[in-house]
């Protein structure tokens, strides 16, 4: 059995480096969340965030995996108007000892986001922030937000 999962591991990394890595661009913003956030709040401050006019929720269990101890996603997909370049994902993880961790998002594969949605859905990720602390509790995310832009610019955002 042992030998089994070994083969395997092998078979996996080799793939990987033979594939490489697709290149991810745009902007995450993510932090670790002290408690359990309330779903039902969370979409409705989604909802409630300038600019916003649409919001889709999904919920996924991803299973045990090797490298990714996260048995359940909670998924937000928002936009806004379709003239208005919003358009994010923000999704809560549940690991196995029931932490949550946070991350709002905007990303594409092989190619950046135009410049023009990462300029207008920034504001709307600490909007949601905002309204996250102020109508859910979510305190942490104030100051515990990091935001990692790769492949295009995040200039600063006013307060």
């Amino acid at each position: 059995m042992m030998r089994n999962i070994a083969c395997l591991v092998i078979a996996l990394n080799a793939a990987f480096l033979l594939t490489g890595c697709d290149p991810i661009y745009g902007v995450m913003r993510k932090a670790d969340l002290d408690s359990a956030p309330p779903l039902e709040c969370v979409r409705h401050a989604v909802e409630a965030a300038p600019g916003v006019v649409s919001v889709d929720y999904k919920e996924s269990h991803t299973g045990k995996g090797l490298f990714h101890p996260t048995p359940w996603v909670y998924s937000y997909f928002y936009h806004g108007a379709p003239s208005s370049n919003v358009v994010g994902v923000l999704q809560l993880y549940k690991d196995y000892e029931g932490r949550f961790s946070y991350k709002n998002y905007l990303w594409r594969m092989h190619e950046p986001p135009t410049q023009a949605a990462i300029d207008a859905t920034r504001p709307v990720m600490r909007a949601i922030e905002k309204n996250l602390a102020l109508q859910c509790g979510i305190t942490e995310l104030a100051s515990g937000v990091r935001e990692d832009c790769t492949g295009v610019a995040c200039n600063p955002l006013p307060n």
